[in-house]
């Protein structure tokens, strides 16, 4: 029980920084204008300052050789979710515009955004290499793998450009991660002073993507949640058959703790929240894509603590 309670109140700790945001629009002090600011910064600043200096602080050489057995199952569980959500939209016969959006809820779980002040919270610092070697594989699986799935389901016919694939090989949290895992390898000391600013910069990560969560939780509007086609399994296969998978894999690749319980919990994350914009782009259901967002946040505060007891 001392094991829930803990969980609980990481949980609450989370969702109150996301409520915070929620309160920042509600009350007008974060307009939809401000959300290019948090894309740009989050994505192209903070988060790859996060990943170097989560790296080059918590990942040793040691732990490095060992990794690609993390990298291995961090790859394989997003595809394997990827895979049944897909065989699941076909059984339900969702149209094309929205099957794309549930393949992508079902597939990709929100490791940065909510995982990784999730598993600060709840796991500690220990946490964070692990936290950032499963981002690694999946900021090249969601890069990729979305926008090769709403690709496939456009209505356009639209195919992936070189651009496109330019785009997702060179995006900074892939780059930086890459830098990161250089750095440890070559054992070289980064400055103090340059040390010191990316860790600043990196800490941002946290409040801010809680923030910029719940305000895309007030844009959605919570009354708005219907339960579409589709909805109502979608969080069966992000809380439920996603962490089982996690926890087979691990199982089967000997995967020791805590990492197994920290991978199962990436697993069990809510939808990716760049999901809205991509299906806009691909000319998808973004208000499904909302929706679907919104739910699984929410599902997720109550869905982790029942999961600690398990995992």
């Amino acid at each position: 029980m001392s094991s829930f309670a803990n969980s609980v109140s990481s949980v609450l700790i989370i969702l109150l920084m996301t409520a915070a945001g929620y309160i920042f629009g509600h009350k007008k002090w974060m307009l939809a204008e401000h959300k290019h600011f948090f894309d740009k910064f989050l994505m192209n600043f903070a988060i790859p300052c996060l990943c170097i200096d989560g790296f080059i602080h918590n990942l040793t050489p040691e732990l490095l050789k060992g990794s690609w057995v993390i990298v291995a199952i961090s790859f394989a569980g997003p595809c394997v979710c990827t895979a049944l959500s897909a065989l699941i939209a076909y059984l339900l016969r969702l149209p094309r515009n929205r099957a794309g959006v549930f393949i992508v809820m079902g597939g990709f779980s929100n490791a940065l955004f909510v995982g990784y002040p999730m598993c600060r919270e709840l796991f500690g610092e220990e946490s964070l290499p692990y936290v950032m070697l499963f981002f690694l594989s999946g900021s090249i699986l969601v890069y990729a793998g979305c926008n090769a799935i709403f690709a496939w389901f456009s209505g356009s016919g639209s195919k992936i450009s070189g651009k496109q694939v330019v785009k997702i090989l060179t995006n900074p949290p892939l780059l930086s991660s890459i830098a990161g895992i250089l750095v440890v390898a070559s054992g070289i000391a980064l400055p103090r002073t340059l040390s010191s600013f990316i860790g600043y910069i990196g800490a941002t990560v946290s409040p801010l993507a809680l923030f910029y969560t719940g305000f895309i939780i007030f844009e959605a509007k919570i009354r708005n949640i219907r339960f579409d086609r589709g909805m109502a399994v979608m969080p069966v296969i992000r809380f439920i058959l996603a962490p089982l998978i996690g926890a087979g894999l691990c199982r089967v690749f000997n995967i020791p703790l805590p990492a197994s319980s920290i991978f199962t919990v990436l697993m069990a994350m809510p939808v990716i929240t760049i999901l809205v914009v991509m299906a806009k782009e691909w000319d998808a259901d973004a208000q499904y894509a909302a929706v679907g967002t919104v739910l699984s946040t929410l599902a997720c505060f109550i869905v982790i603590p029942v999961l600690m007891l398990f995992f």
